[in-house]
C-alpha cells in the first residue's frame, strides 16, 4: 500500500505528542530520505512534493517546523518562507538548497550559487539554512537549533 503525502496513514506512523515537521521538496528521493531520518529521530513528519501542496497542508494542520527546498517548479521555497512567516509566525523555517536557478530555463553553469539562494532565504525569514548535500546529523542538529533544544 502506498502512503500518500500528508495522509492519515503517513501521520499515524508517528507519535501524537511529537514536534510536527513539514518537509517540502520536489525531489522525491530527498523527501523520502529526509522524512525517514526525522521520523526515526521521533518527529511527526508530513511531506509535500511542491510549495503549493505544502502550503495547503499547513492550512489543515499547523507545523512546528517547515523544512523547504528553495528551488522548486512554479513556486519557490522563498515563496513558502514568506507565506509561513506571514501566516504562521510561530512556525520555525529551515531552508535548504543545492544551487541552480529559478524558472523554466533549466540548469546553467552560471546559475546563482547555493550561498546566494541561502542568503535570499535568510532575508525572506528562514530561521536557519542548510546547503545540500548534507548529512542526517546536520539536519537533526539544525532542527534542534531552531527549536531551541
Amino acid at each position: 500500500m502506498a502512503i500518500l503525502e500528508g495522509s492519515a496513514e503517513e501521520k499515524s506512523q508517528t507519535t501524537t505528542n511529537a514536534v510536527r515537521i513539514l518537509v517540502v521538496d520536489d525531489e522525491l528521493d530527498l523527501l523520502l530520505a529526509l522524512s525517514g531520518t526525522l521520523r526515526r529521530a521521533g518527529y511527526a513528519v508530513r511531506t509535500a512534493h511542491s510549495a503549493e501542496r505544502g502550503l495547503t497542508l499547513l492550512e489543515h494542520e499547523a507545523a512546528d517546523v517547515v523544512i523547504t527546498d528553495v528551488i522548486m517548479p512554479r513556486k519557490s521555497g522563498i515563496d513558502v518562507i514568506g507565506k509561513v512567516r506571514e501566516l504562521y509566525p510561530a512556525t520555525r523555517v529551515i531552508a535548504m538548497s543545492g544551487g541552480g536557478n529559478f524558472g523554466l530555463s533549466g540548469y546553467r553553469a552560471e546559475a546563482i550559487t547555493t550561498s546566494a539562494y541561502l542568503l535570499a532565504s535568510e532575508r525572506a525569514g528562514a530561521h536557519a539554512v542548510l546547503a545540500k548535500p548534507f548529512e542526517a546529523s546536520e539536519i537533526l542538529a539544525v532542527v534542534r537549533q531552531v527549536l531551541g533544544a
